[in-house]
C-alpha cells in the first residue's frame, strides 16, 4: 500500500496537471474566447496606459465587467500641476442615464481601490478628476485588472469529481489565489516606480543640459568683456586732443 505522503504527492501533481491543461486552452475575455488577451492566470482583462487630463476637466473610459467579477485599479500622477488627482468608479443607470459613484479616492499622487463582485454585466465608467487644477494639465498612469473568482470554484468542483479528498487542497487553492492577487498589486506598484523614475531621470538630464549651455554662454561672454576692457586700458593715440603729434 502507498503511504499517505506518497498519495498526497501524487494528488498534488494530478491537480497541477489539471490546472495547467485548463490554462493551456484558449483564453477567455468576458466569456468570449480570444488569442489576444494578456492572460495572468485568472479570467478577466488587464490594461495599462497613460492619459493626459486637461486643466479643470475629467477624463473617463469604460471597462466591461461580467457579473460576479472584481476590479482592481490603481493610478499615479507622473507630472503636471500639484501632482495629485482623484479616481471615480461610476455606474450608469440604463433607464435614467444617471451616474452613481460606486467607489472613489481623494486627491492623491498615487492611489487606487478594489471593488466587487459586480451585480450586473455591463460597462462601468472609470473617471480621473482634474477639476481641482484650473491651470495645469496632468499626465496620469493607470493600471487595471478585472477577474472572476468563481473560476476557482470550478477548479475545486473538478477535483471533487475526481474524488480527491486531500484536506489541505482547498487551503492551497486559497493561498494560490491570494498570491496571485498580491502579485498583481506588487506588479502594478513596480511598474509605477519604473515609469516615475524614468520621467525623473529625463527631467534631470534636460535640466543639466540647459544649465551647462547657460554656463558656457556666461563664460564666453565674460571672456569677451574682459578682453575688450583690457585692450581699452592699453589703447592710446599718436596725436593730442588739439590734433598735434604726441611727443
Amino acid at each position: 500500500m502507498l503511504s499517505q505522503r506518497t498519495l498526497t504527492g501524487w494528488l498534488r501533481v494530478t491537480c497541477l496537471l489539471l490546472i495547467f491543461c485548463r490554462l493551456s486552452t484558449s483564453e477567455k475575455v468576458l466569456g468570449v474566447e480570444t488569442d489576444e488577451f494578456d492572460f495572468d492566470g485568472l479570467p478577466g482583462a488587464q490594461h495599462e496606459f497613460k492619459i493626459e487630463i486637461g486643466a479643470g476637466r475629467e477624463e473617463c473610459f469604460y471597462q466591461p465587467i461580467v457579473k460576479g467579477g472584481k476590479l482592481h485599479v490603481s493610478f499615479e500622477v507622473l507630472r503636471g500641476g500639484d501632482g495629485t488627482s482623484a479616481l471615480f468608479l461610476l455606474n450608469q443607470d440604463p433607464v435614467t442615464g444617471i451616474f452613481t459613484i460606486l467607489q472613489k479616492t481623494e486627491q492623491v499622487a498615487r492611489g487606487g481601490f478594489q471593488y466587487g463582485p459586480f451585480e450586473e454585466t455591463r460597462a462601468y465608467a472609470i473617471c480621473l478628476d482634474n477639476t481641482a487644477s484650473r491651470m495645469a494639465s496632468k499626465l496620469v498612469y493607470v493600471y487595471l485588472v478585472t477577474y472572476v473568482e468563481e473560476e476557482w470554484s470550478k477548479y475545486r468542483q473538478e477535483i471533487e469529481d475526481l474524488q480527491l479528498t486531500v484536506t489541505n487542497f482547498s487551503e492551497t487553492i486559497k493561498n494560490v489565489q491570494q498570491s496571485i492577487t498580491d502579485s498583481l498589486v506588487h506588479q502594478a506598484s513596480s511598474r509605477m516606480n519604473v515609469i516615475r523614475d524614468w520621467y525623473l531621470i529625463t527631467g534631470n538630464n534636460t535640466y543639466v543640459q540647459r544649465m551647462s549651455i547657460a554656463m558656457c554662454l556666461v563664460i564666453v561672454i565674460s571672456s569677451c568683456v574682459q578682453v575688450y576692457f583690457v585692450r581699452r586700458l592699453f589703447r592710446y593715440t599718436n596725436v593730442t586732443s588739439t590734433k598735434k603729434p604726441r611727443a
